[in-house]
């Protein structure tokens, strides 16, 4: 990368405001870097739901079979998402030790550690999903239990099950400071493609759409994955609270 050299701490806690503020000074300083990153994952996927399905990514709504929807969730699950968040927490781990993350490097952690961070995220996926069937709450309560799972899976090398703990003991307690850097996120996925959907460009086929598809579906992975790896140092950096009554929450250790 041309950037100099640059460290960021890992080893303190950042209120929200801090940690999305960690994120647009490390885009600034590694543009290239994040973007190679989340593009080598997002572009071939995106590429292949177009030749599969015939739609390209600022599409709106469903537009396949429920067979392909679900290939195409599959695929989310146990493949982008895991590997998209195992290289940018790689590359922050490189810039938090102040080298000079070099792409070559970080991608082959990456993929080395993807079985592992794909399993975690599956199993975390199917938990979530059953929460959301049984009751809604038990839902939003794991899906912020396990916030951090693909990143504790990629570095903690314990395996997916250890992930799943670890990432509920980093969360246990801080619900509150997880989900308002989930639900701004989200709003800000959310307002970029809305915005991205107003813009006229022909067919979402079209070469037009489909370059400034696979770009934002680039830009807000890639920020999505950096904001976790960054609140997953921030929690690792606060004291543990103190342990819950058993019956607290004792549903969703049972899952763990």
């Amino acid at each position: 990368m041309a950037a100099g050299a640059y460290r960021i701490e890992l080893d303190q806690p950042r209120s929200l405001g801090g940690i999305l503020a960690a994120t647009v000074r490390l885009y600034r300083r590694y543009p290239l870097l994040f973007a190679v990153l989340a593009l080598g994952v997002i572009a071939p996927y995106d590429l292949g739901v177009l030749a599969i399905a015939g739609y390209g990514p600022l599409a709106h709504g469903n537009h396949g079979s429920l067979g392909i929807s679900l290939l195409f969730l599959l695929l989310t699950v146990s493949l982008v998402t895991p590997l998209v968040s195992a290289l940018h927490v790689h590359a922050v781990v490189a810039i938090g030790e102040g080298g000079r993350p070099r792409l070559g490097r970080v991608a082959l952690r990456g993929v080395q550690v993807l079985p592992v961070v794909a399993a975690a995220e599956i199993m975390a996926a199917g938990g979530i999903t059953v929460g959301f069937v049984a009751l809604i709450v038990p839902g939003i309560l794991l899906m912020l239990r396990w916030a951090v799972v693909a990143q504790a899976a990629a570095l903690e090398h314990d395996g997916w099950y250890a992930a799943l703990s670890s990432s509920g003991r980093l969360t246990d307690g801080r619900y509150w400071h997880v989900a308002g850097l989930l639900v701004v996120t989200a709003a800000l996925n959310y307002g970029a493609r809305v915005g991205a959907r107003a813009i006229p460009m022909g067919s979402t086929s079209g070469v037009a759409s489909v370059t400034a598809g696979i770009a934002l579906d680039t830009v807000l992975a890639s920020f999505s994955a950096l904001t976790l790896a960054i609140l997953y140092f921030d929690l690792r950096a606060r004291p543990e609270t103190p342990r819950r009554s058993r019956r607290e929450y004792q549903h969703l250790r049972d899952l763990d």
